[in-house]
Formats: C-alpha cells, sequence, structure tokens
C-alpha cells in the first residue's frame, strides 16, 4: 500500500514538473526587443501624449515596425514632433542603469487602468509624477491625482497580464544639434509571464499531492470494506 501511495506522489510530481521547469525558466525572460537602434517619429496623439511611429525593426521581435500609443516620461524637453530620432528600446520590466530607478510598475498599472472618463493629460500628468527624470513633477488635475492615489495604493510591484499594455522606454542615443528630443515610452503588448519562483509552485504543489492522496486512502478504504 505504501509502495501504491508513493507511486501515486511521484506520478503527480512528474506531472506537475513541466508547470514547475517552465515558470522556473519565465523568471528570466524579458521582453524581446532589437539590440540595435532603431528609428522613432511622433506626432500628437488623440488617445496618447504621442503617436510613435518605430521603423528599421528586423522581424521577430515583441515590437514591429509601425505605430504605437506614445507618452513623455521626461519632462526637462521637448519632443520634436515629426523628425526622425534614434533611439534604443528597453523593456520597462527590466530596465538598465539609471533606468530602474524609476517607479515603472506604478506606470504599467496607469497603463493598464486608465479610466474611462481621463484625458489624455490627466494620464500623462500621472507619469509624469511617478517618473522623475532629474524633477518632480506635481499633477495639476483632480482626476491626474485621482489616478495617482490609485497607482499608489495597488500598482506596487504590478505586472501586465499576458496581451496586456507593458511601457517599452524609448530611449534617444544623442541630442540633434537643431531640435530636442526625450525619453518617451510605447505600449506594447506583453508576452511575458510573471515572475513565480518555483519554490512558490513547490509549496502550492505539496498540499494538493497530499490532499489527492489521502483522498485515494479514502476511497481505496472504502472499497475495500
Amino acid at each position: 500500500m505504501k509502495r501504491k501511495n508513493y507511486a501515486i506522489s511521484i506520478i503527480l510530481m512528474l506531472a506537475l514538473s513541466p508547470i514547475i521547469v517552465n515558470r522556473a525558466a519565465a523568471q528570466d525572460n524579458d521582453l524581446n526587443l532589437p539590440q540595435d537602434p532603431v528609428i522613432m517619429t511622433v506626432v500628437n496623439g488623440t488617445e496618447s501624449y504621442f503617436l510613435t511611429t518605430l521603423s528599421g525593426i528586423p522581424p521577430g521581435y515583441d515590437v514591429a515596425n509601425g505605430t504605437y500609443l506614445g507618452w513623455c516620461v521626461d519632462t526637462r524637453a521637448e519632443m520634436a514632433r515629426n523628425q526622425p530620432i534614434s533611439v534604443r528600446l528597453y523593456s520597462s520590466l527590466n530596465p538598465p542603469g539609471e533606468l530602474a530607478n524609476e517607479e515603472w510598475d506604478m506606470v504599467n498599472y496607469i497603463l493598464n487602468n486608465k479610466p474611462p472618463n481621463a484625458e489624455i493629460m490627466d494620464i500623462q500628468e500621472a507619469i509624469w509624477y511617478f517618473i522623475h527624470m532629474n524633477t518632480n513633477y506635481t499633477p495639476s488635475s483632480p482626476l491626474a491625482w485621482q489616478i495617482v492615489n490609485d497607482a499608489l495604493e495597488n500598482g506596487n510591484n504590478f505586472f501586465p497580464e499576458i496581451g496586456r499594455p507593458v511601457a517599452v522606454i524609448c530611449y534617444p542615443l544623442y541630442m540633434p544639434p537643431d531640435y530636442e528630443v526625450q525619453v518617451s515610452i510605447i505600449e506594447v503588448e506583453n508576452t511575458v509571464i510573471p515572475e513565480f519562483p518555483s519554490i512558490n509552485i513547490l509549496l502550492v504543489a505539496m498540499p494538493v499531492m497530499l490532499l489527492i492522496t489521502a483522498i485515494y486512502k479514502k476511497f481505496e478504504a472504502k472499497v475495500r470494506n
């Protein structure tokens, strides 16, 4: 009997092992973005602060040549419209260097929880509040503050679900002499599984396996009786 129960536990572990392996591997995943610079142009948006067009992107990445909803994250300059700008793309899920000091979890929460009655500037001001870029921004509208407070309450460590918007940072590689550029973001469809350490999987799986084993033992006892 003990051998049979042991065999059941092994089978359950083997059944769950692909999940454990896949989740563990997902911890190191990030958006698949090109390493080489790409070209960005922006115009004023009607659904977002910018309407951002990317070009020069080879196939096979989580971004493609085309137009995206864009937002400003840098109040130190005014972005030149309709001008080609060379940028490097970084994931807000794993930003490098000084970019890692910004509150991207709050920004991603805002992008995924825009109030239906919010104007573009309400959302933009809330984003500015969390991305400082050497300056502290104070929103001016009540609805922007409502968005900020909602993010403060619910956005800590927020991770967008698969298929939901995630911010990709468009970082300019140089400042052209005849016009200004700034750091901005675009909304890209998330393809990354949230981090879920395998130890947490085991902590969930072990009680389930014990419960199933106990139910099986009770069922077997009834059959014998």
